[in-house]
């Protein structure tokens, strides 16, 4: 799955779970808390995300990613493991 892929499925959720949040505040550079995700919402989008993705990731590694760019990024390195 190609990193573009993978970013279109994280804002996908975003937008589902964020759904008064605009397209255009969804970027690399932004971070869940300041888009006004609570803690379950951050989780729902986290869930929801690496499901369809069908990966395995560590709940800790999931947390250590500030930004949706880094998040996206963390969720294509467990991609391309084998």
């Amino acid at each position: 799955m190609t990193h573009d892929e993978i970013w279109e499925v994280l804002s996908r959720h975003v937008r589902d779970v964020l759904s008064d949040v605009e397209d255009d505040e969804i970027h690399p550079g932004q971070n869940l808390r300041d888009l006004g995700a609570n803690s379950l919402d951050r989780m729902d989008i986290l869930v929801g995300t690496v499901d369809e993705l069908r990966l395995t990731v560590p709940t800790g590694a999931l947390a250590a990613a500030p930004t949706l760019g880094g998040l996206a990024e963390l969720l294509h390195a467990h991609c391309e493991q084998p």
